[in-house]
């Protein structure tokens, strides 16, 4: 045997003797996304308003809108949106009172307000033109890596991958993936995937088609498996096992929240008071120092971010002077002022007749 040889004879080791991990991502799963998937879309796609654009503008604004909240929600506030605030330079001109009114409804306000603040820089330092680059719309503010890898891909045309919840969740099922959502390591892993993913071609198109699949087909609840483009290359099994959730506890309170009416007026928080909700006039909790209680308007099942309330609203007046953290509304103005959705219900349940 000549030197060097002495081992030619012995055949490949196997990846589970020496620990190496075969790839999730073969050409064989590549090829069901890009070939299978895009058909699908190419022919299931959804008829949305946002998808008949390449403006970058309006595809920010719907990116904004559509976070934690559902399609058939967005769409009316989108086309307002737009006929209110059309580019960056008139949003950047509004008040900031306007642009919560035209948001109102859609919650988490936070999301109108680094818009806002995104157009102002995007109308004054940037001459109303946004980066197309992943990276430098990262940059902006406001923007994080799910929305820079839409904004690049979607208006741009870029090679950049997406991660949002839709798609966790088809990746999740497809590659039957035990790291529970949320964690460091776990994103990671799912931004590898997507990029690993991303076809040479279409990436935009290719980005939405995951989101899509993961809207209408893989879905948290009742997934339609037999429908799926996917469904030959899934390693799932059961779906309902993935994505394996990382539990959050849940805080859950008992709150009283009062209506105190006097002389045609309502005492309302000040926006810049404390508490849930900050940003936005609210209701006050019940506070016996100053407020006389009246009959009870009724209850309510509260939700924003990790807290879940069960609100007990009453009508009250006043019985001493109110702290200095509120002030009197008059009732005629209440419909054009901005308050949070759960806080007008329970005014309007306090103005009803008994």
């Amino acid at each position: 045997m000549a030197a060097g040889q002495e081992y030619a004879f012995l055949p490949a080791i196997p990846w589970f003797l020496v620990g190496n991990v075969p790839p999730l991502v073969t050409e064989k799963i590549r090829r069901a996304f890009h070939d299978n998937l895009m058909a699908w879309y190419d022919a299931n796609r959804r008829d949305l308003p946002w998808r008949r654009t390449r403006d970058p503008y309006a595809i920010v604004v719907s990116e904004y809108m559509l976070q934690q909240t559902q399609v058939a929600t967005v769409i009316p506030y989108y086309l307002r949106w737009l006929d209110a605030f059309p580019d960056w330079a008139a949003l950047a001109r509004a008040g900031e009172s306007g642009v919560l009114k035209s948001w109102e409804g859609l919650g988490y306000y936070r999301r109108a307000r680094f818009l806002h603040q995104l157009a102002k820089h995007v109308a004054g330092p940037l001459g109303g033109q946004l980066p197309r680059d992943a990276a430098a719309l990262r940059e902006l503010p406001g923007i994080g890596p799910y929305m820079a890898g839409a904004v690049a891909s979607i208006a741009f045309g870029r090679k950049t991958p997406l991660v949002d919840g839709n798609v966790e969740r088809v990746f999740a099922r497809v590659f039957a993936l035990s790291d529970p959502t949320g964690q460091t390591a776990t994103k990671k892993k799912m931004w590898d995937i997507a990029e690993k993913l991303l076809p040479a071609e279409r990436c935009g198109d290719f980005n939405q088609a995951l989101m899509e699949l993961g809207a209408t087909v893989c879905t948290p609840r009742n997934p339609r498996c037999l429908l799926c483009p996917l469904e030959k290359a899934c390693q799932a099994g059961d779906p309902h096992n993935f994505p394996v959730k990382r539990k959050t506890a849940s805080i859950v309170s008992d709150r009283t929240y009062a209506a105190v009416i006097k002389g045609g007026k309502i005492r309302l928080l000040k926006a810049s008071t404390p508490g849930l909700w900050k940003g936005l006039p609210r209701l006050p909790e019940w506070d016996g120092t100053w407020m006389k209680p009246g009959r009870p308007c009724g209850k309510l099942a509260l939700g924003i971010t990790v807290h879940r309330i069960r609100a007990t609203v009453v009508c009250a007046s006043p019985s001493g002077p109110a702290p200095a953290d509120g002030e009197w509304i008059p009732l005629a103005s209440l419909k054009s002022l901005t308050l949070p959705a759960p806080h007008r219900r329970m005014i309007q349940m306090a103005l009803m007749d008994p």
